[in-house]
């Protein structure tokens, strides 16, 4: 096929970078391009009116916000010149893609089942309180925070009348982002919650209600005057924000808009540019798909950069900031596995694990990739005492009808120290099975100085899972997984 021949190839170069990454055909299989992407885009581009019978979930609400354009962003005939290009460049089937060799076994972590589980497994938040010995972890169905000992039994619950999916904390205080909808919705019932841990009994207490989907929390001094500032990521669906909350001196918080888009999954405080003043790193995805850094630059306000951007269908779903190199910046571990998309999904050959290394100059660079389908949690710790940083990572939609035990996998680094080589080992454990993991925390839980894993499970969504193995997740599998570190 001579793709410069297709008109529909160069109008996409020309129209769909607008609003985000150029897609590749052969991102989709050919018939979730014509089945489900292209009918959508038709409808967001104002090509079409937007269908009223439930096509959109909330409707009303997206008309209300004007979320659809009043004229077509492309023309009629242009639009079909490109989904032309798409279904008849794009592949039947997706490749597979490149095989991770996954060890089976090891002895630096034992697995225990946190003998407290609901029934199904519903469990969104799991985090490791060190200085408690304690584990925190929310439950979608009961909608409270459960408290568990170091060996995962039940303390006690903390209500909250709504789903708990981020936590964020400074020395009295918890915060709580409540993402209202786990599956999109554009009804706006999140919740941002606060408690104060010097109370008994503990009260939760609602600071903002009426939010787009809440995915993540952050705190911090955003403004130097010594009182405390929130940053929240308001996924939601079409429609959400990146804000700040700006602490009062009447203990209130006011709210200010730094990005009116939907899909900021989280955010990291942290002066990147060494100015004095704590800047913002963003990860965006619902189309956007990008890594963002929000410059600090006085007075309340933030300068936008972006440090990169992939295709819509990349479908990120976290990072965090760790210096591997040990060069003293803070090098970025990213996941990206979300494929949830679409009725039916199958296995992205570019799903993965990724480093990107601090090049100085508020530049980062691409150094390390591992395939891991559905990969949706990673954390970076020296879990075997060796002097470099290990991975830990979870799959929320892993290949359960061929790979299961990639659920779980951790990368071992024998990476030589100051090398532009790495070299991780992929190791699993059988229990890693036993759960769908959607969740994932380090710390020390036991006080012997090395970092162990909790894993959370939420079993229910509607990917492919073999009967068997959703059996095992509803009848036996835990809520909470712990994988207590044998190095010391």
């Amino acid at each position: 096929m001579n793709l410069e021949a297709l008109p529909g190839r160069t109008a996409a170069a020309i129209y769909c970078v607008i609003c985000h990454a150029l897609p590749n055909p052969t991102d989709l299989d050919r018939r979730t391009w014509s089945e489900e992407l292209l009918p959508k885009m038709r409808y967001i581009t104002g090509v079409s009116a937007a269908p009223t019978n439930g096509y959109f979930r909330d409707l009303p609400r997206l008309l209300a916000a004007e979320y659809f354009p009043k004229k077509p962003l492309i023309p009629p005939v242009v639009f079909n010149q490109i989904a032309a290009y798409y279904t008849q460049v794009a592949p039947e089937r997706l490749p597979s893609g490149e095989s991770l060799s996954i060890e089976v076994g090891w002895p630096l972590f034992r697995p225990e089942m946190a003998p407290h589980r609901h029934s199904p497994p519903r469990t969104p938040m799991v985090r490791i309180d060190a200085r408690q010995g304690m584990i925190l972890a929310s439950d979608a169905t009961s909608q409270a925070l459960d408290f568990l000992d170091g060996s995962g039994r039940h303390l006690g619950s903390l209500p909250l009348g709504n789903i708990a999916v981020s936590l964020a904390e400074n020395g009295r205080h918890w915060y709580i982002g409540a993402i209202g909808h786990f599956f999109p919705r554009e009804e706006p019932v999140g919740q941002l919650i606060r408690v104060n841990r010097n109370t008994t009994p503990l009260r939760p207490e609602t600071l903002l209600s009426g939010l787009p989907r809440l995915a993540h929390v952050a705190a911090g001094d955003l403004n130097g005057d010594s009182r405390e500032d929130l940053v929240l990521c308001a996924f939601g669906n079409y429609l959400g924000r990146l804000s700040w909350l700006e602490g009062r001196a009447d203990g209130g918080f006011t709210e200010r808009v730094i990005l009116a888009e939907p899909g900021c999954l989280r955010c990291e405080i942290r002066d990147f540019n060494g100015d004095g003043r704590p800047d913002l790193m963003v990860l965006q995805a619902q189309a956007r798909e990008s890594l963002l850094l929000f410059l600090n630059e006085g007075d309340g306000k933030f300068r936008r950069q972006l440090i990169y951007q992939r295709p819509p269908s990349w479908g990120h779903s976290g990072f965090e900031l760790a210096d591997f190199n040990r060069d003293g910046l803070p090098d970025i571990l990213v996941t990206n596995g979300d494929n949830a998309d679409f009725n039916t999904s199958p296995p992205k050959a570019y799903h993965g694990v990724r480093i990107y290394l601090n090049r100085g100059g508020l530049k980062w660079e691409l150094a390390w990739t591992a395939p891991m389908h559905g990969a949706y949690r990673a954390v970076a710790r020296d879990f075997d005492g060796d002097g470099d940083l290990d991975i830990a990572a979870a799959s929320f939609f892993a290949d359960y009808e061929t790979t299961p035990q990639a659920g779980f996998i951790y990368f071992e680094n024998n990476s030589s120290a100051g090398g532009r080589e790495w070299d991780f080992k992929a190791r699993t454990l059988r229990q890693g099975v036993t759960g769908r993991w959607i969740s994932l925390d380090a710390g020390d839980l036991d006080g012997d100085g090395d970092d162990d894993l909790v894993l959370g499970s939420l079993i229910d969504m509607p990917t492919p899972v073999s009967d068997q193995l959703k059996g095992l997740w509803r009848e036996k599998g835990p809520s909470v997984l712990i994988l207590r570190n044998q190095t010391k």
